[in-house]
């Protein structure tokens, strides 16, 4: 019973760890002043992948170390992840910068949806699968610790907007610029650590 607890804990000290990167861009995003409906959405839809990518992370270290009989690729998957995601946070604040300035300072409708939605959870979780494949050492159900990093993630977005929403309630006009160049400030960070 002391190691199921133990476990657990290891597993949502990992949780904490991997959210953070979807707290700092929930935070940003939030500045936007964000629909009910949407943070709801969005909080969902990270914590969805924040269970899917280190289940795949698993499986592909499975497959390789199957396939090389060693993980010599995670280095490289890792890098790899950290660009994509990190080029795309870039990509999203240069996007919010743009439309209020474009906008003149107005608060300007921002909705993810579809392939939006999905790319910007893909890019705060995508550091999860190179997770899986270590995941696999802690002593512990795979699938019911994804569960809870999925769940951690998810309260700590919801957290994150909420932030947002009160930071970009005190920066009126100005909190989508704030937001954007802390999302810029993300993927730099995130591409040189």
């Amino acid at each position: 019973m002391g190691r199921v607890i133990v476990n657990i804990m290891e597993v949502i000290t990992l949780g904490v760890a991997l959210g953070t990167d979807a707290f700092s861009v929930s935070v940003a995003i939030g500045t936007k002043r964000l629909r009910l409906l949407l943070l709801l959405k969005l909080s969902l839809v990270i914590g969805i992948f924040h269970i899917i990518m280190p289940l795949l992370g698993v499986e592909l270290g499975l497959f390789l170390h199957d396939f090389f009989g060693n993980y010599y690729f995670e280095n490289t998957i890792d890098k790899i992840t950290t660009t994509i995601g990190s080029g795309v946070l870039m990509i999203l604040g240069m996007i919010m910068i743009y439309e209020n300035l474009k906008d003149g300072g107005e608060d300007s409708s921002f909705d993810l949806y579809g392939w939006s939605l999905i790319i910007l959870a893909l890019s705060v979780s995508i550091d999860a699968l190179s997770v899986g494949f270590s995941l696999g050492m802690l002593d512990a159900n795979i699938f019911f610790s994804c569960l809870i990093l999925g769940g951690v993630a998810t309260a700590m977005v919801i957290c994150g907007l909420t932030l947002g929403d009160k930071i970009g309630s005190l920066a009126s006009g100005n909190a989508e610029i704030l937001g954007g160049i802390v999302l810029i400030l993300l993927g730099i960070h995130f591409l040189l650590s």
